[in-house]
């Protein structure tokens, strides 16, 4: 059997734990499986650019926002990327400004919006990429691109959620070792198509 929905998915956890008392659980463990995904994996498959236009100090990230990769202003404003700035150095920064607005020197990360430093004045075009957050499958939302490049690592990573209930099982070594080759040839890949043309994005969408 192939594994490449959800439907598919839960149906081979099911097989392979054979425990009908745990089938009512694994869209906990695929769930489970997917917020690990978001803590682990920074990979090219999920960079995503995105567009804004702003005149105000803060700029609301995307709501599958993950993690910042980088930050540049719009041709028509330099092209210039813009450094990542600690909170510290953001607001030493803005001090020495005396609060005055002007053209922005960089950018930091407060909760869940974009700090611009300092403010700028005047309406500022900006492109990000960003790591955005794998697509949560279910009985709606049947694939995502990670379930369709390695429907081996969506199994071996769910069925390890199922721990707890197996106890002394002694597939549970060999279905780790296999999640961790996978984790490992899957960053591999990433890092070796980013080096020709590192500023590639594949994916583009607005704040």
């Amino acid at each position: 059997m192939t594994v490449s929905s959800y439907d598919d998915l839960c149906a081979q956890v099911a097989d392979h734990l054979n425990r009908t008392d745990l089938e009512t659980v694994i869209p906990t463990f695929v769930q489970l499986s997917e917020a690990q995904f978001n803590r682990e994996m920074r990979v090219r498959d999920m960079m995503v650019r995105a567009d804004a236009t702003s005149d105000a100090e803060n700029v609301q990230l995307p709501d599958d926002w993950l993690e910042h990769y980088s930050l540049q202003l719009a041709p028509g404003g330099g092209g210039l990327f813009l450094d990542y700035m600690s909170e510290r150095a953001s607001n030493q920064l803005k001090s020495s400004l005396q609060g005055t607005s002007g053209p922005v020197m960089g950018y930091t990360v407060i909760g869940n919006a974009i700090e611009l430093v300092p403010a700028p004045g005047d309406n500022v075009d900006l492109k990000m990429v960003y790591y955005a957050r794998i697509p949560s499958l279910s009985t709606v939302v049947q694939a995502n691109w990670l379930l369709t490049k390695s429907p081996d690592l969506y199994l071996y990573s769910t069925l390890l959620q199922a721990e707890p209930f197996l106890k002394n099982d002694d597939r549970l070594p060999l279905w780790a070792q296999m999640r961790t080759a996978l984790m490992e040839a899957i960053r591999m890949e990433s890092e070796a198509s980013l080096r020709p043309r590192s500023g590639f994005v594949a994916r583009a969408r607005p704040f």
